[in-house]
């Protein structure tokens, strides 16, 4: 296959000559070791050599852990998607709340911007998935989404039980092929908290209350140590 215009531009600023190996991966699970071929002016040309990994559907993994959280201002979104994307996380899914600051059009070139964030992270640190960054949704669909299937924690400083403790004892195992119970999702709510609307919605649904730490955080250092947590107790 010919590498796209992007991955060619990579491969000579590596100075990458015909019979390098590299690793291909499709954004959903797969990857191949490969070999470059050509190195013709306009595009590298690559030979397949072997297939490395399944579809994320064939392999058996962790829980997905999907962030629905409050949208940061400016340019501590990308921090919150490069990041999250190294630590793992599957999908990444902008919060409307009551007190959002950042209301987030999904069809913006400033979103685009951030995929492109989210594949490059995904390449740099070897992951074979790129994280989805869906719609912007309320605090009402995302919990009816996924309530009454997956494990949802809401993080709340004033919680009794850690985040890392409620995983341990209810995120299911890893090799729980189920179609039930496969996702952690995480809520994160804007700098100024949840409304208490929000937290009846979350509490009526079942959705579990857990800390980080004493601190009150930023939205962006907040999803980071949720996703390092959940990469760490998940592993």
């Amino acid at each position: 296959m010919e590498l796209p215009a992007d991955e060619a531009k990579h491969a000579r600023v590596l100075r990458l000559k015909p019979g390098a190996e590299i690793e291909l991966f499709d954004q959903s699970g797969r990857a191949w070791s490969a070999a470059l071929s050509d190195d013709g002016a306009a595009a590298f040309l690559t030979e397949f050599l072997a297939q490395i990994s399944g579809s994320s559907a064939e392999r058996t993994r962790t829980p997905r852990v999907i962030l629905a959280t409050a949208w940061p201002k400016g340019k501590r979104a990308a921090v919150l998607v490069e990041k999250c994307a190294e630590l793992g996380v599957a999908e990444i899914v902008p919060l409307r709340c009551g007190r959002s600051v950042v209301v987030k059009d999904d069809e913006s070139e400033g979103v685009e911007r951030l995929r492109r964030i989210a594949a490059e992270a995904a390449k740099q640190s070897g992951r074979t998935e790129v994280p989805a960054l869906s719609a912007e949704r309320s605090l009402p669909q995302i919990v009816g989404e996924h309530a009454a299937v997956d494990l949802v924690a809401m993080l709340d400083p004033r919680a009794l039980e850690s985040l890392a403790e409620l995983l341990a004892r209810e995120a299911p195992a890893a090799g729980d092929t189920g179609d039930s119970g496969r996702a952690i999702v995480l809520l994160v709510g804007p700098e100024g908290g949840f409304t208490r609307e929000e937290e009846d919605i979350a509490d009526q649904a079942g959705v579990r209350r857990a800390r980080l730490g004493r601190h009150v955080l930023r939205i962006e250092t907040a999803c980071i140590a949720a996703c390092a947590i959940c990469a760490a107790v998940l592993k």
